[in-house]
């Protein structure tokens, strides 16, 4: 019963980048001068070209672009061209970058392909077994749209054996359905000793969080909690950000379930971000630009501290899935 009305009172939220909206959703600035193209290619034709110190609309952000109007000129620009924008209206429009998924879907026992376009014979972006569970952004003909990296990924949706709503509003969240989720991919299989070791880090540090409670009012320091990230609890070495580069550390990979669950926390308005912080200009390339959370190196300001500000506890769900990453929150209920 408690799942039947999760179902019948789920709002399907289109979220900002399904297209482009009538009216500006956001205020903008240019990092850089560079060209607008007419589509999201940079070997399109340029219509324009953006500058610092010039305001821009935003009307619709995808996973890499921005559909954009600047001094009378409108088109696309890549998201690393701007300067995170501002909601026009807060009350109407999510946060820069802040998108919304409806659906959880579990794969049936032929298992999913993500395609890279809504065909039949588009290439396949990544094949996941049975079992495994991804978040959705939203279906649309059949398909079911996700996002995969930074560009859209696509999946026959009669290739789910269930379809799970996501509860738009918390309160109605139960023991069964999720208030919000999230999934990243990443590479498994490989014999590289920084792949390798990502994979292992992830499914550890998903272990630990898997079932965690977060109390009404409490808050988690992400390295306080989950670190040290030691060979004592199952951790190898992978890939870690350091001064000058990538390199190999303790705990390398942990970042990708930091900024996983980022994102959960974000579809949720009763969670507090305290403090968190990108990878640096490009952020994390599992994600959008600036939706990553860096963790691991707290002592300079390299970690992620959430406050669950609802009513109610809330429990996490984190599973490490042979290349997919899915974490979801559900409200705990008496």
């Amino acid at each position: 019963m408690k799942k039947l009305l999760c179902i019948l009172t789920v709002l399907i939220l289109l979220p900002v980048c399904a297209g482009a909206s009538e009216k500006p959703l956001y205020s903008a600035s240019a990092r850089i001068s560079g060209p607008i193209y007419s589509e999201m290619r940079r070997d399109s034709a340029q219509t324009g070209r953006i500058n610092p110190g010039y305001p821009i609309e935003v009307y619709a952000l995808y996973p890499d672009w921005a559909y954009i109007r600047s001094m009378g000129t409108s088109g696309y620009v890549p998201r690393s061209y701007l300067i995170s924008g501002k909601p026009l209206d807060k009350k109407s429009t999510p946060p820069w970058g802040v998108v919304f998924y409806t659906y959880a879907g579990t794969a049936g026992e032929t298992g999913i392909d993500i395609l890279d376009a809504p065909e039949e014979t588009a290439d396949v972006l990544i094949s996941l077994p049975a079992d495994t569970v991804i978040s959705i952004l939203d279906l649309q003909d059949g398909w079911a749209r996700v996002v995969y990296y930074r560009q859209y990924g696509y999946i026959d949706s009669n290739r789910f054996r269930e379809l799970l709503p996501v509860c738009a509003d918390a309160a109605s969240g139960t023991e069964y359905a999720p208030i919000a989720t999230f999934t990243t991919y990443y590479v498994i299989g490989s014999e590289e000793e920084s792949v390798h070791g990502k994979e292992i880090n992830i499914g550890v540090n998903c272990e630990a969080m898997d079932g965690l409670v977060l109390n009404s009012g409490e808050s988690i320091d992400y390295d306080g909690y989950f670190a040290p990230y030691s060979p004592a609890k199952g951790y190898v070495k992978g890939p870690v950000l350091l001064e000058g580069g990538w390199g190999l550390g303790p705990g390398g990979g942990v970042c990708q379930v930091s900024s996983t669950l980022y994102n959960v926390l974000l579809q949720l308005p009763g969670v507090s971000i305290i403090h968190h912080q990108s990878h640096g200009t490009n952020g994390a390339e599992y994600l959008p630009l600036e939706m990553d959370a860096a963790v691991g190196n707290p002592g300079s300001g390299i970690d992620l501290i959430f406050r669950n500000d609802y009513g109610f506890p809330l429990r996490f769900e984190a599973r490490a899935q042979s290349g997919a990453l899915y974490i979801a929150l559900y409200r705990v209920t008496e």
